[in-house]
């Protein structure tokens, strides 16, 4: 079978910690994309949500207005801030985290 090259600028911090997770997993960049165009090939699509964001995400999966949007912010801004004040908001960076 024939191969092309296939060629992509990633920002170099990024690549750098793709690349750490793809090793963690015996991975290289070379297998992720590989895997990445037979799901593509497989399914016919990108195989993950590939989503709007912001303003016009919300109009067509909610019909939300963008005041709506963001009287929608400002209270869980409210909230999160009310929540982090009591103490009741922790950081999870890991599964480790919620084990505490």
């Amino acid at each position: 079978m024939s191969t092309i090259l296939v060629r992509a600028r990633i920002e170099e911090t990024r690549a750098s910690r793709v690349n750490q997770i793809l090793d963690s997993i015996g991975l290289t960049p070379g297998d992720a994309v590989k895997m990445l165009y037979a799901q593509i090939e497989a399914i016919r699509g990108i195989p993950f949500a590939v989503q709007q964001s912001g303003y016009a995400y919300a109009a067509s999966e909610y019909g939300a207005t963008r005041e709506e949007v963001d009287a929608l912010a400002v209270r869980m801004e409210k909230n999160y801030r009310r929540e982090k004040k009591a103490g009741t908001i922790r950081l999870v960076r890991s599964i480790a985290d919620l084990r505490e």
